[in-house]
């Protein structure tokens, strides 16, 4: 599914890296997989209900539920 596709306020599955605080000074990543509403997209950022941020890169994989 394509970034643009996403709709605010609707649920999908998501599988991908997440920002999950800080280690040694810098944004600790992590892979993870949920299926949540979405709340907000930035331009680096798709930003779910429970407020994960989901980095938009390559290892990004959007599907609706």
């Amino acid at each position: 599914m394509d970034i643009r596709e996403i709709q605010a306020g609707q649920r999908y599955h998501l599988i991908g890296d997440i920002e999950n605080g800080f280690k040694d000074g810098k944004p600790f990543v992590c892979h993870e997989e949920v299926t949540r509403v979405i709340k907000r997209i930035t331009d680096t950022h798709i930003i779910c209900e429970c407020d994960r941020k989901f980095l938009i890169n390559r290892n990004l994989q959007i599907t609706e539920r």
